[in-house]
């Protein structure tokens, strides 16, 4: 092939060549010639498939070729697009003025005072956001049970087509990984947005459709690498992991997990529907190729969410059975370990929490939610989780201990902060760390003896497996 001028490529053009690539498993050298471009260009291509395929999808539409310049017109998108979805999370009425007058705060603090927010950049932000002015309600007390009502005939409407199997809902939740039932009243109220407090904590997506059937785990903590993971591959089929210095659920990290899913619904012959909540760190996104994408109106979550009502209650229950049960072997075992609680043990026990939630759970929470019709009599499922957690609790710390089962359902998995610049300061550098972390145990040969610690997670290395042996 000539060494001629780089052919110029639209974004469509380059998501048509990852698309062959994927398809066909071909090499570099095949597709530079079909595609009549050279081999370098090719690998470009690759290398940044996730980028390319994560601007194709937000972008919905080929009016956008390229994405908007990086430049400090950029920036001010960005954070006020940011700053936009956090106020639709808070149900804040937000108007056009509004958002011109954010974007012009911004600029003059941070010194581009040649900056316009004009109409014309008004009409522009709102097409590449795809942005539309609604009527919103200003207080939960006035959502009716008929706007429930209707909004879930819309929606039986366009399911009705998909089978039980084929319909999910994924949520996030906060989980204070360690917290025993002595340390209950520490935790009340705690924020968790800075201190020590926050080193406590990691955010686990559940992801589940009707029959039960769990996606792996996304679970996020502060540190890419913990002292607890050397020998043990962190990168493992059975969970996602991801990081950031808060815990908390991105716009990027469920973007590219969103992808993933639609990756494998693909290559499964699959078509889905997805149900999750407006949350600003959940992305709109067009061109998924077999994910419907349905987000519940603000306020309705709490009403309609499936995960929302039962199954992640029953899951903490579940895994603070694990970690109680741990503390009892410990104990048992007259160790002097029983504080010394890792985010690998977490890693485990949460697996290990989800692989013993019950089906009929999963589907009672879908009939609450009035998502799936049944005339099946709900069963009292979960008493058998309460009794057996209530005895646990009872022999450790006797009846004292009424708040430890909730204690973490309020803690943010997200920021919900309205402040501009600090909006500004995570886009830019959000700091995330791959560095080792002390979680206060790095030695796991102990952990590895245990049966709930090796519930069909976590690939121990050779060197490590010979070890236990």
């Amino acid at each position: 092939m000539s060494c001629g001028k780089r052919k110029r490529l639209t974004l469509a053009q380059k998501i048509e060549i990852i698309k062959f690539v994927e398809a066909e498993n071909v090499g570099v050298r095949a597709v530079a010639e079909k595609f009549s471009i050279g081999k370098t260009q090719v690998s470009d291509i690759l290398k940044n498939k996730l980028y390319l395929s994560q601007t194709f999808v937000e972008q919905g539409n080929d009016k956008s070729k390229r994405k908007f310049p990086k430049s400090d017109g950029e920036i001010i998108d960005t954070v006020i697009y940011q700053w936009y979805l956090h106020a639709r999370v808070n149900n804040l009425p937000i108007s056009g003025p509004v958002l011109k007058e954010k974007a012009l705060e911004l600029a003059s603090e941070v010194g581009l005072n040649d900056f316009k927010a004009s109409n014309g950049w008004l009409q522009k932000f709102k097409e590449r956001h795809q942005i539309s002015y609604k009527n919103i309600y200003a207080d939960p007390a006035l959502i009716k049970e008929c706007v429930i009502t209707e909004w879930l005939n819309s929606v039986k409407e366009t399911i009705k087509d998909y089978k039980e199997c084929d319909i999910f809902n994924c949520d996030e939740t906060g989980l204070f990984y360690r917290i025993l039932p002595e340390n209950t009243m520490s935790f009340i109220n705690e924020a968790c947005i800075d201190g020590n407090l926050s080193k406590e904590r990691l955010t686990i997506m559940l992801c589940t459709n009707i029959d039960g059937e769990f996606e792996k785990p996304l679970i996020i903590g502060k540190v890419g690498k913990y002292n607890c993971f050397k020998n043990i591959n962190i990168d493992n089929p059975e969970i996602v992991w991801k990081s950031n210095t808060k815990a908390w659920m991105t716009r990027s990290i469920m973007t590219e997990w969103i992808l993933d899913f639609d990756y494998r619904m693909t290559q499964s012959k699959r078509n889905i529907v997805l149900f999750l909540d407006n949350a600003s760190s959940h992305p709109l996104l067009n061109n998924l190729q077999s994910i419907k994408l349905i987000f519940f109106p603000p306020y309705i979550s709490s009403n309609c969410q499936p995960l929302n009502l039962g199954i992640i209650q029953n899951f903490k229950m579940l895994y603070r059975q694990c970690l109680l049960k741990h503390r009892l072997l410990i104990m048992d075992n007259g160790s002097g370990l029983i504080n010394r609680i890792n985010v690998l043990h977490a890693i485990l026990w949460i697996k290990c929490a989800i692989n013993q939630i019950k089906k009929s759970t999963v589907r009672n929470s879908f009939i609450k939610s009035g998502i799936l019709i049944s005339g099946e009599k709900q069963s009292e499922d979960n008493l058998a989780t309460n009794n057996d957690y209530k005895a646990l609790l009872n022999r450790l710390v006797g009846d004292d201990s009424i708040n430890y089962a909730g204690i973490d359902d309020k803690l943010m998995t997200e920021n919900q902060s309205l402040d501009l610049i600090k909006i500004m300061q995570e886009i830019i550098d959000p700091q995330i760390s791959d560095e080792d972390e002390d979680d206060t145990e790095d030695d796991t040969s102990y952990l590895l003896n245990e049966d709930i610690a090796l519930t069909n997670l976590g690939q121990i290395s050779e060197s490590n497996e010979k070890k236990k042996n």
